[in-house]
């Protein structure tokens, strides 16, 4: 095959491949259900946030990165509190509630901690590693996941967020 012949032959195989449908976009999922106790003897379930935009995260007191980002979650809470934002950690493997509740107490945590469970983190999808992440919309449906704490996730969270209150 000669070279013209070749890049005849490519071409023809990246104009096909650009003509196929449109790649979907990830599809959302409504939040499984949960009802976990939260630290001030109250419980909290998914159906009890539905007309709420939610961002919910899956945290460690034992986590480097999580324990690093408090500050940023915090701000994040603040300011988005005022306009019908709720922020839930999730603490999975930390100890008592009351252990959790000193940790809480000493990095002056300002919303609402819930106490996880194995089934609920697996529910989610949260088994990767902690920090994990998710925001749902009014309807309860899983709109975004983060995984970690990449650089720009607090910018991701916001973006995500303002379009969830939009729709």
């Amino acid at each position: 095959m000669s070279w013209r012949s070749a890049v005849i032959a490519v071409s023809a195989a990246l104009a096909l491949a650009s003509c196929g449908a449109a790649p979907k976009s990830k599809a959302t999922k409504i939040a499984p259900p949960f009802d976990l106790p939260d630290l001030n003897g109250g419980r909290v379930s998914r159906d009890s946030l539905k007309g709420k935009v939610v961002v919910v995260d899956f945290w460690a007191t034992w986590c480097g990165p999580c324990i690093k980002e408090i500050p940023e979650y915090a701000d994040f809470y603040r300011k988005n509190q005022p306009r019908g934002i709720e922020v839930i950690g999730i603490v999975m493997d930390s100890g008592s509630p009351q252990e959790i509740s000193d940790f809480v107490r000493e990095y002056q945590i300002p919303y609402r901690q819930l106490v996880g469970d194995d089934k609920t983190g697996e529910d989610f999808g949260a088994t990767e590693g902690y920090p994990t992440t998710f925001v749902l919309d009014t309807q309860g449906m899983i709109v975004t996941k983060v995984l970690g704490s990449p650089p720009t996730k607090f910018e991701k969270l916001q973006e995500t967020v303002d379009k969830a209150l939009a729709s």
